[in-house]
């Protein structure tokens, strides 16, 4: 089996810090575009009655998410997969796992970058009887992504592979525990949401949000000096 090298672990080191700054990037385009309105997070929807809502700021919120978020996490995964399929024979259900996440997650956000920015030019634009289109046209697809591809599916999945990480994975006590609980925050989101708990949910979320930051940088900085 050919494993990495330590110039490779330094490059997927690199990407795998790079995520975690895109990811903070999103998070503060996405107060940016939102007028740092806390409304805006929980109800999308109210974006339209903002003054001034720049469509490019909310596209480039969602490219920044698909990125940060995601699509860097896939070189991270792979090298996971090499480590714990070492430890365990369950290495190729918890990448599995882990792969779905960063690709549902991804999607989700390829999507809202291209519909979300479309329906509030059209809406801003639009008689009072098309814009109630409008509206129910930007509520639909975000309740599709937001709820349905992240917030039921993506977590479970993104929780398992976490969870699964820092068990097989992190030698780490810290970064472990850390690992851990991003892992349990997912899927105490999903769990919350599939239940209609929204104060577990949001709890859950919120604490995602800000580990799935730190979390790839601290991982990062131990690849580059060979200690991961």
């Amino acid at each position: 089996m050919i494993s990495f090298s330590e110039k490779d672990k330094k490059i997927i080191g690199l990407l795998t810090i790079l995520s975690g700054i895109l990811a903070l990037a999103c998070m503060i385009v996405g107060l940016i575009a939102t007028q740092f309105d806390a409304e805006a997070f929980a109800n999308p929807v109210s974006i339209l009655n903002m003054k001034d809502i720049s469509p490019d700021q909310m596209r480039w919120f969602m490219l920044l998410d698909m990125a940060g978020y995601y699509l860097l996490l896939l070189p991270v995964l792979f090298l996971i997969h090499r480590m714990m399929e070492q430890k365990t024979a369950w290495a190729s259900i918890f990448t599995s796992l882990g792969f779905g996440y960063i690709l549902i997650g991804a999607i989700g956000a390829a999507a809202l970058a291209v519909l979300w920015p479309g329906l509030i030019e059209r809406h801003a634009v639009a008689p009072l009887r098309m814009q109630e289109i409008y509206r129910a046209d930007f509520q639909l697809v975000t309740e599709f992504v937001a709820k349905g591809m992240w917030n039921h599916l993506e977590v479970l999945l993104g929780g398992a592979w976490w969870i699964g990480v820092g068990v097989f994975t992190v030698g780490q006590r810290i970064l472990r525990v850390i690992t851990i609980t991003l892992g349990i925050s997912c899927l105490l989101d999903g769990m919350g949401e599939a239940f209609h708990l929204t104060i577990v949910a949001e709890v859950g979320l919120n604490i995602y949000l800000l580990l799935a930051i730190i979390w790839p940088i601290w991982v990062g900085v131990l690849l580059i000096r060979n200690k991961f």
